[in-house]
């Protein structure tokens, strides 16, 4: 399929959305249903509640992506009318599952932050981490409730309808399309979404907040004096930190293109076969974020040994053990073919009137 496209951007989009990015999301939920298989096995430690949520989430992100992405673009790349059976398909994908995409993208992140947030708490306040709560999961519930608030308006940006194949002379020719409704085509709505929440809520604040707290931890750490029987425990929590750095570093490297996208004039870039393929780069590297993590926990918790043992603080005096947390972490046309793009998003739609939307 990727042969008939002329060597450019869309012969490099053909590779990237047929072939990279299905090996990307198929390898990612593997690997990460095999993190949920071994979080299940260890259910006694006090951030394994955490880490089944984000990897829940990651393997969910990973799902939703093929649907998302690898359907409109092998409905575009094959060249198929808008009215087949793929381009229902893709239709249905990108208006019902983007949002819900973009919504777990968001709880995984938002769950790094809580991990933190527990992490920093065990560390530099030993005596507040004795007990585990009760309910563990009732803050990621509410996590994933935000979450989904905060990206269920995205639903509103689509206005559906019921569209006629008028090659077609049989009156049962139809499928359900959508085109961007008045609230996507709301500047001021962009411009208070896109240009100040997402960028404030998904990436700015997540950012500072997981280096502050992770360097907080290292530096506590770091000035700690620990006897010679402990070192093995000082050892243990300097990987758990590495943890935690290497996945705030993925993360600014992987979303930092998302950010970016959000401030560029779509109108003016829309038709631009690089733009798309620029696109079609950081919805990829969304989805290389979840598809590195287990690797990351595999790599700085010792084949996931670190996560296999409960223990006390050897950081506090003998008065004041308590049980200490292991780091983790995660943790949104040419003459040839028409490229189909939503409003104001990351992701291709099929467009009735094979035209670019705007």
């Amino acid at each position: 399929m990727c042969v008939s496209e002329e060597f450019g951007p869309r012969f490099f989009g053909c590779l990237l959305n047929l072939w990279l990015l299905p090996l990307v999301c198929g390898v990612g939920l593997i690997l990460n249903i095999g993190c949920l298989i071994v979080f299940f096995s260890t259910r006694g430690h006090p951030l394994v509640p955490a880490l089944i949520f984000l990897s829940f989430c990651d393997c969910l992100q990973l799902f939703f992506s093929f649907l998302v992405l690898f359907l409109p673009a092998l409905h575009d790349f094959s060249q198929s009318t808008p009215y087949s059976t793929l381009g229902q398909l893709a239709y249905l994908s990108t208006g019902l599952l983007s949002p819900l995409l973009l919504a777990f993208n968001c709880a995984s992140i938002w769950t790094i932050c809580f991990i933190s947030i527990q992490r920093h708490r065990a560390i530099l306040r030993p005596l507040s981490s004795i007990s585990s709560p009760s309910k563990p999961f009732k803050p990621l519930l509410f996590i994933s409730a935000m979450a989904l608030s905060f990206n269920g308006c995205k639903w509103a940006e689509f206005r559906w309808f019921w569209s006629h194949d008028p090659t077609n002379s049989s009156d049962y020719q139809y499928i359900l399309a959508h085109e961007p409704s008045d609230l996507a085509r709301n500047e001021n709505y962009h411009r208070v979404l896109d240009n100040l929440l997402y960028p404030l809520l998904v990436y700015l604040v997540p950012l500072l907040l997981l280096s502050v707290l992770n360097f907080r931890i290292l530096t506590n750490i770091s000035n700690r004096r620990v006897s010679f029987d402990h070192k093995s425990r000082f050892a243990q929590e300097r990987r758990s930190v590495t943890l935690l750095i290497s996945i705030v570093t993925m993360f600014f490297l992987c979303h930092t293109g998302g950010l970016a996208y959000r401030f560029v004039d779509q109108e003016k870039y829309n038709n631009s076969e690089l733009f798309v393929l620029l696109k079609d780069i950081i919805n990829l590297l969304f989805n290389v974020y979840s598809f590195t993590n287990p690797l990351l926990y595999f790599v700085f918790t010792r084949q996931f040994r670190d996560l296999r043992t409960m223990w006390n603080s050897h950081f506090a005096s003998p008065a004041s053990r308590s049980e200490s947390y292991a780091i983790t972490g995660a943790k949104p046309g040419s003459s040839k073919a028409q490229r189909h793009l939503s409003m104001h998003s990351l992701y291709r739609t099929p467009c009735v009137s094979g035209k670019l939307l705007p």
